[in-house]
């Protein structure tokens, strides 16, 4: 155990092990079978041989008519394979099997999936088990299921242990939950299957749930009576789980915040906890046990809270607004500014957007209000009124506008004074990325020996680029056109109008080269081989700044060769 602490080291040791009723309970998690063998002698005389794999008994029972008893002879008429019938030793339910005709018996093979509970002092231990039951052989017929054990966990208040067996199985990896849990989780569930870019948890049965009611602890952690039983819940129907370790690992560091929001029926803020480990800090603070403080609300507004349980964006919504304007909105009030927006706005999104432009926020929806109730923008919905505003403001703001003019704040007019802003930003940024164009056609265009580099000025001819050498530059023109890459063509000076080679810039350097259908027919050599010594020319400079003479044409930079030094001999 190199590689542990010593209280490690000793938790490792003193690990509860699997005791003889818990190898029953483990065995009734699959089906229960009787097999049987005929078997015959010279005499005509014979037997059966019996196997019950519920309760682990082998016997053999001869033909015997003066020792046959009723319900001896009940049993053998009733030995006829696949039919159900009743253990005679433990009186389970079992399927009867004919070894003579169930061949290998592979069909017959199971894995059951578990959690094994036990109790050690103030401790609760879980084992994650993989049980696995093969029937292949004789011994087998009445063996206890296979173990290997998956992941190990220990809780205890405040802190939680998972040991991983998964990956090697003398030196497990520990890891810990303390105090508060975070973003990333340290302890996941059992039972991982599928690669490492996606996977998901198998969902397993829980033995010894018993235990958790007579623990002082957990036998107030409502997984079973409460957690089963909320929205889309099991509602205790349920065999198999597979949240019951996340549910205790959230438990065991925030046992009174659990409890509380499990009794009361507050799921949400618990789905979040325990599944994506969303802590929703806008809204409350779980490292706080004092409901009243972690919600930041009184006694009267947290009696009013738990009996709406409104989503917890309207708490972040309350909070943010009297920590950025020092406003005390009441809940529903904060449930009503939610609902204004529908779907198709994030509440906070506008209350950001607000607080970015120091707005007030009652000023604000008088403002939207009195423009709802025009007679003209009836079908006009409060997401796309501010939708509307913000493009304005932002656009205003572009534009070098007065913010601190009630007037450009508030305009009289919105729809008016939106398109207005509108078409002035448009012509502002349409003659910025004119200038923007121009300044790249005299960076890139290059001509020397039959040769050309040219700089295409609209998105239609990046396309048709694209259509005549059958490759997908053409994807590109938006891009193009906005400044977010360049792209270029290499032509023949005597034929610039024809389609020959595409270039995709990075700045000064080239990220790409292709030619007709990308280079791939049989035959096609790459272009940036064929025309490395134009390429290499155009790239020096376009390093040494793009410079021109006075007419216009590339001046080249000069080479400089390095002197060779001689290095005589000492």
């Amino acid at each position: 155990m190199s590689g542990y602490t010593d209280r490690e080291r000793e938790l490792l040791n003193g690990w509860p092990t699997v005791t003889g009723e818990d190898l029953t309970r483990m065995n009734d998690l699959f089906p229960h079978y009787l097999f049987f063998r005929k078997n015959g002698d010279l005499m005509g005389l014979g037997g059966v041989k019996l196997y019950a794999s519920c309760c682990g008994h082998e016997e053999y029972r001869p033909y015997l008519t003066r020792t046959e008893t009723p319900e001896h002879r009940d049993l053998l008429d009733h030995l006829k394979h696949k039919e159900l019938w009743t253990c005679p030793w433990c009186g389970r339910t079992v399927t009867v099997i004919n070894l003579a005709k169930a061949g290998k018996r592979k069909s017959l093979r199971r894995v059951e999936l578990t959690v094994l509970l036990h109790v050690q002092g103030e401790a609760l231990y879980a084992d994650a088990l993989a049980l696995r039951k093969d029937y292949a052989d004789e011994t087998d017929l009445t063996a206890h299921p296979i173990a290997w054990c998956s992941s190990g966990y220990r809780f205890v208040r405040g802190e939680v242990m998972q040991v991983d067996h998964q990956w090697d199985d003398k030196h497990p990896y520990i890891t810990y939950e303390r105090d508060k849990l975070g973003r990333k989780k340290q302890v996941s569930e059992p039972f991982k299957d599928g690669p490492i870019y996606w996977y998901h948890y198998e969902p397993y049965s829980i033995l010894n749930r018993e235990i958790l009611q007579e623990h002082p602890l957990f036998r107030y952690c409502g997984y079973f009576d409460l957690w089963q039983y909320r929205p889309m819940g099991s509602r205790g129907y349920a065999a198999r789980f597979h949240d019951f370790i996340s549910y205790l690992t959230a438990y065991t560091i925030y046992p009174r915040q659990v409890e509380m929001l499990a009794k009361v029926g507050y799921w949400e803020p618990l789905d979040d906890l325990i599944y994506s480990r969303k802590k929703n800090a806008a809204a409350m603070c779980w490292e706080e046990p004092d409901p009243r403080k972690s919600f930041r609300l009184n006694k009267r507004e947290l009696s009013l809270l738990m009996g709406m349980q409104p989503p917890l964006q309207t708490l972040a919504v309350r909070n943010y607004v009297g920590r950025h304007w020092g406003e005390a909105w009441s809940l529903p009030f904060c449930m009503d500014f939610c609902n204004l927006w529908g779907c198709r706005q994030d509440p906070m999104e506008v209350l950001r957007f607000l607080n970015r432009y120091r707005l007030d926020p009652d000023r604000f929806l008088r403002y939207l209000g009195g423009e709802f109730d025009r007679d003209h923008i009836e079908t006009v919905c409060y997401a796309d009124l501010f939708e509307i505003y913000r493009d304005y403001l932002n656009g205003a703001y572009q534009l070098g506008y007065c913010l601190e003019h009630s007037r450009v704040l508030w305009p009289p007019e919105l729809f008016t004074a939106h398109d207005l802003t509108m078409e002035q930003l448009a012509q502002r940024q349409e003659v910025s990325q004119a200038q923007n164009r121009r300044a790249r056609r005299l960076k890139y265009e290059f001509e020397l020996d039959g040769w050309k580099i040219v700089f295409p000025a609209t998105a239609a001819a990046i396309k048709r680029e694209g259509k005549m050498l059958c490759h997908c530059v053409g994807g590109y023109a938006d891009r193009h056109m906005r400044g977010v890459t360049t792209i270029l063509f290499l032509r023949r000076s005597s034929a610039p109008g024809t389609p020959y080679v595409t270039i995709e810039m990075d700045g000064n350097q080239i990220r790409q080269v292709h030619g007709y259908h990308n280079d791939t027919l049989p035959g096609s050599l790459k272009p940036r081989e064929v025309h490395k010594a134009f390429l290499d020319t155009w790239l020096r400079w376009l390093s040494a700044g793009s410079k021109r003479n006075k007419d216009g044409t590339p001046k080249l930079p000069k080479r400089t060769e390095k002197k060779k030094q001689e290095v005589g001999a000492a």
